[in-house]
Order: structure tokens, then sequence, then C-alpha cells
């Protein structure tokens, strides 16, 4: 038995949103009201022959997540009369929207209307479709009525860039001026009011917001990647390259550093970012998606972003989006044939490569994603960050030896440790103490309290580890007791707690920690087992049978069920201890 181990995942999100605006979206409406999507099943899909048939394996379909099955049965459901109804359309509808199937949600919204129903997102569907075509004019009518939501963020900026498209250019800036109104939206005002100054020539009114930008919203990919192409279309290489070396920590500066030599180098002048107003549209729709990916990761992610696919189909940091959307409803092979289409000379490149792995690994492609992580190890010998996570992937799936080694190499790749790599000692202190490599264990766990010493996870694991070899007993209980203290609904910890009192004798102080364990954490059969021992000590000997029947019920390892069984045809005297 040992103590919880965290997935330990450190990798955050490759493109950073415009934080500034980040709470506005996470208190905005218009939640797509299709059923959440959960991990599509291997089977593929059969159409049936009856139209009834056909509706219920679409509801299956959209309820484990193959949402392009569910939109072809309900296709063919649609065929019947009385099954063609404004809510299996407004189905159709979401799926398709939600899929990136614009066309058919166009027709779909069609249909919802024509029954007399309303969909979400149908005024900014059609807005969208009018930038597409180069339809300028409806655009502010279809969206200038929105109050409340996601379009009514939107609004401003898609009537801006729709005005662009009609040579409007003081039209454009004064319809993007009502994001002034709204603190939160200043950033987002001040990038679209930048790209359209550059645009119309104006450098000098252009470079003042984009740095305005940089200062409202932080750096982030996008924003760097924008104002860095600015500074190079100007010819100040200078200023461009020192704005990317300020973000070569996070991989995507250093692309950007290496595209922007060779084109000088080639005397190549870098194209305008956002050139037409269909780019602009998309680049607000991204804008939002992005935000949103941080706050909800629900479907609405995947609307925007493929709203701005539509409108800019080869747009990367759209794509890349679009794919964490995925994998946050851990669709995770559908997620990774879009991060496999990021070239690899992009700025996003390195990320969504980090991200490919992972994902392998959750598929259970454990070999494929450490050869990957190996790989991009090899190729940025300055970055610790893939051997970390080959180490989470190692010792995740206990090849314990090797995790050690990959931590260890990454600590010899990092200038200056501090505080924030308290998680990399944790993990190999985890990983030493199951290789029997104590004192390397201990030293490593001592030094993760060093920098955070009141985190839980960290007193939890070696104050078991102390009890559990006798040692330091009153400072390693005080040490699991304040774990408890600062995570009192952790039944692992809690757990912890039980069985160190267990050790310690006190068996029933142990029954109450151990019962709350099994409460918090009721499958775990580990937890129900140390339940079990602690009531054969204080003479429930029948309730003690019953907790170790139970543990057997809840897949224990071979070793555990053995000891299981041991104690169940003799009693705790001759059970060996876990």
């Amino acid at each position: 038995m040992f103590a919880q181990r965290p997935p330990l995942r450190p990798l955050g999100p490759s493109l950073r949103p415009l934080r500034t605006f980040a709470a506005l979206l996470f208190v905005s409406g218009c939640v797509l009201s299709a059923p959440t999507v959960v991990p599509a099943s291997d089977g593929q899909p059969h159409i049936g022959e009856s139209a009834a048939g056909n509706y219920l394996a679409g509801r299956h379909a959209e309820q484990v997540g193959q949402s392009l099955a569910a939109m072809q049965y309900y296709g063919i459901a649609t065929t019947r009369g009385d099954l063609a109804t404004a809510d299996l359309y407004k189905r159709i509808y979401i799926l398709a929207l939600t899929e990136g199937r614009i066309d058919e949600a166009l027709t779909s919204l069609e249909k919802v209307e024509k029954a007399g129903e309303k969909a979400p997102f149908a005024n900014l569907l059609r807005a969208v479709h009018a930038i597409k075509i180069n339809n300028f004019a409806p655009v502010e009518e279809l969206l200038k009525d929105e109050k409340t939501g996601l379009v009514r963020l939107l609004a401003p900026p898609l009537i801006a860039w729709a005005k662009v498209g009609q040579n409007d250019h003081q039209g454009a800036l004064q319809a993007l001026a009502k994001m002034k109104e709204e603190s939160a939206l200043e950033a987002l005002h001040d990038l679209h009011a930048a790209l359209i100054e550059e645009r119309a020539g104006n450098a000098k009114a252009a470079e003042d917001l984009f740095v305005s930008v940089l200062a409202k919203a932080g750096m982030s990919t996008r924003i760097t990647e924008l104002l860095g192409g600015h500074f190079e279309r100007l010819g100040k290489f200078d200023k461009a390259t020192e704005l990317y070396s300020k973000f070569t920590n996070d991989g995507e500066g250093a692309a950007m550093l290496a595209l922007s030599e060779a084109r000088r180098k080639a005397n190549k002048k870098r194209p305008l970012d956002v050139a037409t107003a269909q780019d602009g549209a998309a680049e607000a729709l991204f804008n939002i998606a992005s935000v949103l990916q941080s706050q909800a990761g629900d479907s609405r992610v995947q609307v925007l972003a493929h709203l701005s696919l539509y409108l800019r189909p080869n747009m990367t940091a759209a794509n890349v989006v679009a794919a964490a959307a995925l994998e946050a409803k851990e669709r995770y092979a559908d997620a990774n044939a879009i991060y496999a289409t990021v070239p690899k000379d992009s700025p996003l490149s390195w990320n969504t490569r980090m991200r490919m792995a992972d994902n392998l690994d959750r598929m259970g492609n454990t070999d494929d994603a450490v050869h990957m992580l190996r790989a991009l190890a090899r190729e940025r010998t300055d970055r610790e960050v893939p051997l970390i996570e080959l180490g989470d992937v190692l010792r995740r799936h206990e090849r314990f030896k090797e995790a050690a080694e990959a931590y260890t190499d990454a600590f010899k790749r990092i200038e200056k440790i501090d505080a924030r790599h308290w998680t990399v000692f944790y993990a190999r202190g985890i990983a030493y103490e199951q290789t029997d490599r104590w004192p390397l264990a201990e030293k490593d766990f001592l030094q993760a309290l060093e920098f955070e010493p009141d985190q839980p996870l960290v007193l939890n694991y070696l104050g078991y580890s102390w009890i559990d070899q006798g040692l330091h007993l009153d400072r390693a209980l005080k040490m699991i007791e304040k774990a408890v203290d600062l995570r009192p609904r952790d039944g692992y910890i809690v757990d912890s707690l039980g069985w160190g009192l267990y050790r310690l004798g006190q068996f029933d102080e142990a029954v109450k920690k151990l019962e709350r364990a099994v409460m918090l954490r009721p499958a775990d059969p580990v937890i129900n087992d140390h339940l079990g021992d602690a009531l054969w000590q204080v003479g429930r000997t029948r309730e003690a049978r019953f907790q170790w029947e139970r543990a057997k019920t809840l897949e224990p390892d071979a070793d555990l069920a053995e000891i299981l069984n041991q104690k169940l045809k003799d009693g705790l005297k001759t059970a060996p201890a876990i």
C-alpha cells in the first residue's frame, strides 16, 4: 500500500487567452442544450431500416459522443413525417454546428425556424455566413440587438470587420468603441482596433494599440505573433527579436525567432496576418473560443473554433483550440488527428506535440507516447518539460526506475531550481520509494516540503512512509493530521491517517478515521481492507469480514486478493501485514 499518487500533469494550455475578459465569459449564457459528450465507443454506426430505430440509434450515438453518426441516424429518422419535428432538426443543427458542418447547420436551422422554433446562435451563424460570402450589409442588423451571452461579446468586432469589408474604416472603429464601455473587453477592443489600423496603413496607431494589448492582457502566443509580425513589416527586426526572445521559455518564441531570422536573411517581407474581413472575424471568434476554453471546456468552444475555421480554414491557432476542445471531451484520437496537421515550423508545434504524446498515453499507446517525448527531449536539449512529462507517464505505469531517471535528467536541464519544481521532487521521491531507494526518496520529499511546507500530498506521502517504517512516529502523525486538515474530503489522505493510527496501536481512533475514508472512497479495495483490519482489532469481527468481502468485489490486485482470502479464512492473526 502506498499513498495517493496524483496525475501530476504539469503542462498548461499552449494558447493563453486574453485574460482580462475571461471572467466575463465565465458568467455568459448561450449554453448549448445538446447532451454532454462522453468518450466515443469503438463501434461503427450501422444504419437500420426503421426510421424510429434510427432515431433511437441517433440518441444513443449522441449520448456516447459519436456526433457524426448521430447526425446520420437523425437524418434518416426525419424521412418519417411524425419524427421530422423541430426538436429533431434542432438536435441535428446543434450537432452540425459543434462538429463544424456549417452548411448542414444552416440547412437544419431553416427547418427549425420553419417549424416555428428558435435555435441558439442562429443570428451569429447567419452573420458569419454573410461575412463568408462577402455579404457584409446584413451583419449589423443581425447582431446589433444581442444583449446577453457570447454573441453580445462578439457583436462589436464582427460588425466592425463587416464594415471593414465595406471599406468603412471609421465605421469599423466606431463599432468597436462599444467594447470600451466594459473594462473586461478593453484588451479585445485594442487588439482588433490595432489590426484594423494596421490594415489601413496607420502603423503608429496600430503599434500603440498593440503595445496597449500587451500591457493589459500580458504575453500570449497570439499577441506575440501579431505584434512581432507588425514590427517585422516595419523593418523593426530588433524589436521583433526582443519580443520573441521574451517568449522562448514556452517553446513558441523559439519557433517565432527561427522563422523571423529566416525571413530576415531572405529579405522576405512578412505578409499581413489579418488581411481581410474574413480574417478579422475569424480572429474575433478564435479570441473568444480560446478564453472560453480556459473557463468551461464545453461545446461552445468547438462551435466558435469551427466558425473561425469556416471563415479562415488554415488558421492553425483555431485548429488547435478545436482539438483541445475534443481533448477535453476525451476524444483523444480526433484531437491528435488535428494536432498532427500543425506544421512543424509553427510556433504552436512544440506544445501540440506535447499534447499528442499525453493523448497517446491516455489512449493506451504508452510506448508511442514515450517515443515521442524522448524525441522532443532530443530536439530541444535545453528544455526540461518533455523529460518531466516522460517521467510522469512512466510513473503512472509503474515504470519507476525509468521515471526516476527521466526526472533526474530533467533536473540537469533546469538552470535555477525553485519552489515551482516541488512537483518534480515529489514525483521523483515516489519513484525512488517504489524502487526501494528510501534515503533518496526521503531527501526529495523533504526538499519538496522545504519549497511547499503546507502541501498535503507530500505531507501525506512522507508521513505515511515514515509510519510504515516505524520512523519519526509523532512527527509523521502530525504531518498526516495537517494534510487531513488541508484536504478533509480526500479519502486517500484520511485513510493514511487512519492507517497510521492503526500502526501505532490506536485502534478505536483508527476505526473512526477509516470509516470516514471508506465513506469518501467507497470503491477503493485497500481502504476497505484497512477498515476491516481495524474493526477486527476492536472485536467487531463480523463487520471486519464484511469489509474484507467487500474489498474482494472491488477488483483488488493479485497480492491484495491473496491476503484478503487468507484473512477471510483465518482471521487477522496469520494474515501478513500490508
